[in-house]
C-alpha cells in the first residue's frame, strides 16, 4: 500500500492510458473500417462465385500429348490452358509451340496436343474430327473473320461486333436476331457458317 502513495503518478498515468484506451473513438473507427474491408472482399468472392455458377458449361475433348486426355466439362469463361492444367497438364513430349494457350474453349471443342516432331498432316488429319472447327466463332471473331462468311458484309459484321461488345456473348444462334439487319431467314442461312458459343 505504501508503494501506491508513493508512485501515486505511475498509478495515475497507467489509470489514464487504460481509460483512453477504452474510450478511445478512433480504436472503433478501426474496428469498422476491417469489419467493412472484410465484407467488401466477402462480398466480392460471393459474387465470383455466382458469376462462376451461371456460366454456361461445356463439354471438350482433349486428344494427344495431354497427361489425361479424354472428355471434360468446363465453363465458357476457361482458357485452352485452364482446360489443360484440369486434364493434369502436357506430357514431356507435348509440342506446346503449336497450342494456342489464351483461346476461350467452346462446346464440343477438341484441343489436340501434337508430339514434338510430329507430322503436321497427321495433325490435320486429327483435328478435321472436330467437324465443325471451320465454323465462324462468333463469340470471339473478329470484324474480318466475320465477313468470311456468305451474305455478311462489312455492315453486319460490324454490328455484329458491336452488339456482342454491348451486351455480352450470344448464348445461342438465334440470338442473332437481336442484332440490327439479321432476321429468322438469314440465321437459318448461317448455321452451317458460324459456331456458337
Amino acid at each position: 500500500m505504501s508503494w501506491i502513495f508513493k508512485n501515486w503518478y505511475l498509478v495515475l498515468v497507467v489509470g489514464a492510458i487504460l481509460l483512453w484506451l477504452l474510450i478511445d473513438p478512433s480504436i472503433d473507427e478501426q474496428d469498422d473500417d476491417l469489419t467493412d474491408q472484410l465484407m467488401e472482399e466477402h462480398n466480392a468472392e460471393l459474387q465470383e462465385e455466382e458469376e462462376d455458377s451461371d456460366a454456361t458449361e461445356y463439354k471438350i475433348d482433349l486428344k494427344g500429348e495431354i497427361e489425361r486426355p479424354g472428355v471434360y466439362q468446363v465453363t465458357e469463361n476457361d482458357r485452352v490452358e485452364d482446360a489443360i492444367q484440369l486434364a493434369g497438364g502436357f506430357t514431356n513430349n507435348a509440342d506446346k509451340q503449336v497450342i494456342n494457350l489464351a483461346e476461350r474453349v467452346y462446346d464440343e471443342m477438341v484441343i489436340y496436343v501434337p508430339a514434338k516432331g510430329e507430322n503436321a498432316d497427321e495433325t490435320e488429319q486429327v483435328l478435321d474430327t472436330g467437324s465443325d472447327d471451320q465454323k465462324v466463332k462468333v463469340n470471339i471473331a473478329s470484324v474480318e473473320e466475320m465477313q468470311t462468311i456468305p451474305g455478311i458484309g462489312e455492315v453486319k459484321a460490324n454490328a455484329i461486333v458491336e452488339y456482342r461488345d454491348t451486351y455480352g456473348r450470344f448464348k445461342k444462334i438465334e440470338d442473332l436476331t437481336k442484332v440490327s439487319g439479321i432476321g429468322d431467314k438469314t440465321v437459318e442461312r448461317l448455321e452451317e457458317y458460324v459456331r456458337i458459343p
